[in-house]
């Protein structure tokens, strides 16, 4: 027979039992079984197995709760940023005077501009490889394709999108010019080098680096800009990597505390060594980016993020809540199953992972969906 551990008081027999007095796991109790557990370097511990049934016919003056199957994470909190991914610097290339410059935190897209010179546009279109040159009829190309698959995709029709530049691109170049409301000189068919900046993708502008008035040479940063994809970089000790995997599925909590998954997208290998100052070592650390859903992210930018990083997993597991185990007199630990009509019966079980205020569990005849006491 089993008895309960009411601190200093001995135990009592069944008859005189109730119920609704069983001591259970106190928050400092419940502390120092997962003290006992994490301290040891395990991330489980054992309490006898088997069964110890103390029976009442009285129902339980207690909170109950079912026994799921779930899984089970522990992570480790790490700081993190939340910003954009990428960053790209768009240079000067055509000649002239800076007319124009969008807003810092603009979006800009396909086909619209992301500066002025001599109040004409300098316009972005998406591709993978840089503008480097003019393109003109005869031209064959990365570059051509790239040019065609953008006109094609802003609705200019009459030639095939490959690597050749032909008399029906130019023509079709020639109603883009138009329509961009280039001067009629500069309508000809021929696209001059600098009037378009390829990227992999809309760009959210970040700096201005050439102000309004100027007339950079070529080469010259006119402005910075990242994509519009959220993102959260983690600078990680080095003797965390392992914890960081790329793919891995990761929690971050955003300012306010609302949560948000992120999944880590890229995991460095260059080692960054920060000195440490006041006398505190140097700090080694790589980078690791996290993508975040945009519309979940909301708008924070370069804000303080905290990232949970998986340290353990248990899949497909039985677990209670950490209060619903019971000290037992003898050692180890139980939980009250509650049968019907009210009448309970005391299971030890088999202590495994304690996380988010659960703890795994093993006992005689528990599955999932066992109604068991909880205190209150």
């Amino acid at each position: 027979m089993t008895a309960l551990d009411r601190t200093a008081a001995p135990p009592q027999d069944d008859a005189t039992r109730r119920p609704g007095r069983r001591r259970r796991l106190t928050t400092w109790a419940v502390a120092a079984v997962a003290i006992a557990v994490i301290g040891s370097g395990a991330l489980y511990a054992v309490a006898a197995p088997g069964r110890t049934t103390a029976t009442t016919t009285d129902g339980p003056k207690e909170d109950t709760t079912t026994v799921t199957r779930q899984t089970l994470v522990n992570s480790q909190q790490v700081d993190g940023t939340l910003g954009y991914s990428g960053s790209t610097t768009v240079n000067a290339q055509l000649p002239g005077i800076v007319t124009a410059l969008p807003g810092l935190g603009r979006t800009v897209t396909r086909g619209h501009p992301l500066y002025g010179v001599d109040e004409t546009p300098v316009v972005l279109m998406y591709g993978t490889s840089p503008a480097y040159r003019e393109m003109k009829p005869g031209d064959e190309g990365q570059d051509v394709r790239q040019l065609e698959t953008n006109l094609q995709a802003m609705g200019y029709d009459g030639f095939t999108a490959d690597d050749t530049y032909t008399a029906a691109t130019a023509r079709a170049v020639e109603r883009w010019q138009k329509d961009l409301g280039l001067p009629t000189g500069e309508r000809t068919g021929t696209v001059a080098l600098g009037r378009i900046v390829f990227a992999s993708g809309a760009l959210r502008i970040s700096a201005h680096k050439t102000p309004v008035g100027s007339g950079p040479a070529p080469g010259t940063p006119v402005l910075v800009a990242t994509s519009n994809k959220r993102q959260v970089h983690v600078d990680l000790d080095v003797a965390n990597q392992s914890l960081a995997r790329k793919n891995e599925k990761v929690t971050v909590s955003l300012p306010g505390g609302r949560t948000v998954q992120g999944t880590i997208t890229s995991v460095g290998t260059v080692v960054t060594v920060t000195p440490g100052t006041d006398g505190s070592s140097d700090r080694s650390t790589i980078g690791v980016d996290i993508a975040l859903d945009s519309a979940a992210a909301g708008t924070y930018t370069q804000a303080p993020v905290t990232v949970a990083l998986r340290t353990a997993e248990k899949k497909n597991v039985l677990t209670v809540p950490v209060t619903a185990l019971l000290a037992l007199s003898e050692g180890g630990y139980g939980v009250e199953v509650i049968g019907s009509g009210g009448r309970s019966t005391i299971v030890s079980v088999t202590l495994g992972m304690f996380a988010d205020g659960r703890v795994e569990v093993s006992g005689h005849g528990l599955t999932a969906g066992t109604r068991v006491g909880v205190a209150q």
